[in-house]
C-alpha cells in the first residue's frame, strides 16, 4: 500500500481542523436533542443539561428499597480522606445527603496527560429531588469554561462519592485543571470510592466488579440504553469532526445510568452496614464478606452476627471453615474466648477440611490459658503430620515458615511438659 493511500486509511480519525466544515447550527442541535441550555462564563460558554429525579420515579427506574432517611454515618467508617489516602478510616463524617457523585466521560480509558474530560457528570440530592448536572464541552477550547464552572459547582460540596475516582476520575480532573490553572482541591473532601467497598463485598460471589457487572449481578438493572465505555472516545472524535450529534445521545444516558448507580450501590452498603437483616444482603458468602468488613473495622458484634447468620445457610465445607475459623478470631478478639475454643474443638472434631489455625489456637489456649501442656502438644503434633503430608495443600515457603514455628513451639511445650513432670 501507497503512503498516501495509509494516510487516507486514517483519515476517518483525524479531526476535521477546517472549523468552517462544521456548521455551527448544525453543532449546536445537540443543545437542543439533550433539552439543555448553553451557559457561559468569563472563560467562554459550554453545554449544560439538568436531570431531576423525584422519589417516585427513582423507585421505579433504579429500585431505590429506602425511604430518603439516609445519612450515610456508616459510610464514614470506609470511605477515605483525600488529606491522607492510605487511611482506610474516614475521620470526617460522611453525609450521603450532602454527597455529590462523581463521573467523568474521557477521550480515553488510559488517562494521561493528553485525555481530556468531555463529559462531567454531577448529581446530588436536593429536597425531594436527586439532581444529574452534565458539563459537556462541545470542542477543547471550551474546557476552561467548564472546568471553571465544575470547581465553582464541587466547592459547595465536602463530601464526594465516585467508583474508581480515586485512580482515575480525580487525578484526571487535577491533571486538566493544573493545564488550566484553575485551582481544585480533591484533599478537602471526604471521598468514598466505592469500587473498593464493592470489591470487599461482592468480589468473592461474583468475581469481576465492574461498576456493569455490579448493575447485573447486585442491583438487578438493564440499561435500555446504552453504549459500551470503550466506543465513548471514538464517538466523541466523530462529533467534533461530523458536528452529528445524534450518536452522542446514548452517551450522556451511559453517564446518568452511572451517576444513578452510585447513589443506589451507596444506600445499599450504608444499609448493609447498619444492619444487615433490613438490607439487600442475604447471600450467605455477601454475608460473610460484610463480616470481614466489619471485621477490619473491629466491629466484632456485628461481624459475629454477620457470620452466624451465612452459617444457618447451605453452604459447602469450604465456605463452612473458612467463616468458622473467622468467627472463632472475631469471638477471640472480642473477649468471648470460650466461644472461639467451642468453634475450634468443631473443626478439629467435625468432618470438614482441615483447619491449621484451629489446631494452632488449641494448642496456644492449653499452653498458655490451662497449662495443659500434654495437651497442647497433642495438637502440635496432629497439625505438624497434617502439614507435613500431602493433604495439607500451601505454598512450600508458607508451610515451611508454619512448620517450624510448630517445631519451635513443640521443642518448648517439651521442655515445660520435663520441667513439670519430671520426663520428656
Amino acid at each position: 500500500m501507497e503512503l498516501e493511500d495509509r494516510l487516507k486509511s486514517f483519515a476517518r480519525f483525524n479531526i476535521n481542523h477546517k472549523r468552517g466544515a462544521v456548521a455551527p447550527k448544525i453543532k449546536d442541535r445537540i443543545v437542543e436533542l439533550l433539552n439543555g441550555t448553553m451557559a457561559e462564563n468569563r472563560f467562554g460558554r459550554f453545554i449544560l443539561v439538568e436531570k431531576k429525579f423525584d422519589q417516585s420515579r427513582l423507585y421505579q427506574q433504579i429500585k431505590l428499597p429506602f425511604s430518603w432517611n439516609i445519612n450515610g454515618e456508616s459510610l464514614a467508617r470506609i470511605c477515605s480522606s483525600g488529606k491522607s489516602s492510605t487511611k482506610e478510616v474516614c475521620s470526617n463524617s460522611f453525609d450521603l445527603k450532602g454527597a455529590v457523585f462523581l463521573d467523568c466521560e474521557t477521550t480515553g480509558l488510559a488517562g494521561g496527560v493528553g485525555t481530556y474530560a468531555f463529559l462531567v457528570g454531577l448529581g446530588y440530592l436536593s429536597g425531594e429531588e436527586f439532581v444529574i448536572e452534565q458539563y459537556f464541552m462541545q470542542d477543547f477550547h471550551q474546557e476552561s469554561a467548564i472546568l471553571s464552572a465544575i470547581a465553582e459547582r464541587l466547592g459547595g460540596f465536602k463530601f464526594l462519592v465516585s467508583f474508581n475516582g480515586k485512580c482515575y476520575d480525580l487525578p484526571l480532573l487535577q491533571n486538566r485543571f493544573v493545564i488550566n490553572r484553575i485551582e481544585f482541591d480533591p484533599a478537602s473532601w471526604a471521598h468514598l470510592d466505592l469500587l473498593f467497598p464493592c470489591r470487599r463485598l461482592w468480589k468473592r460471589r461474583i468475581g469481576e466488579c465492574s461498576l456493569s457487572n455490579l448493575e447485573h449481578q447486585i442491583l438487578k438493572v438493564r440499561r435500555e440504553i446504552d453504549v459500551p465505555s470503550y466506543m465513548v472516545p471514538q464517538i466523541y472524535f466523530d462529533y467534533l469532526r461530523t458536528g452529528e450529534a445524534e450518536p452522542l445521545l446514548p452517551v450522556f444516558h451511559h453517564n446518568v445510568y452511572d451517576i444513578l448507580s452510585l447513589l443506589r450501590l451507596s444506600v445499599l452498603i450504608d444499609q448493609a452496614l447498619k444492619d444487615f437483616s433490613l438490607s439487600e444482603i442475604k447471600d450467605p458468602i455477601d454475608l460473610y464478606s460484610l463480616g470481614r468488613i466489619h471485621q477490619n473495622l473491629r466491629n466484632y458484634k456485628a461481624s459475629a452476627r454477620c457470620f452466624k447468620q451465612a452459617l444457618s445457610e447451605k453452604l459447602s465445607p469450604r465456605w463452612q471453615l473458612e467463616i468458622y475459623v473467622s468467627l472463632a478470631f472475631v469471638c477471640k478478639r472480642g473477649g468471648c474466648i470460650h466461644d472461639a475454643v467451642k468453634i475450634w474443638q468443631k473443626l478439629t472434631e467435625e468432618d470438614l477440611p482441615f483447619s491449621l489455625s484451629a489446631h494452632e489456637e488449641l494448642a496456644k489456649y492449653y499452653e498458655h490459658k490451662r497449662k495443659d501442656y500434654l495437651k497442647a502438644l497433642s495438637f502440635v503434633d496432629r497439625a505438624i503430620f497434617q502439614l507435613s503430608s500431602d493433604l495439607y495443600l500451601s505454598s512450600a515457603s508458607v508451610q515451611q515458615t508454619r512448620l517450624n514455628s510448630l517445631q519451635y513451639r513443640k521443642l518448648r511445650l517439651k521442655r515445660k511438659i520435663k520441667k513439670t513432670t519430671g520426663r520428656a
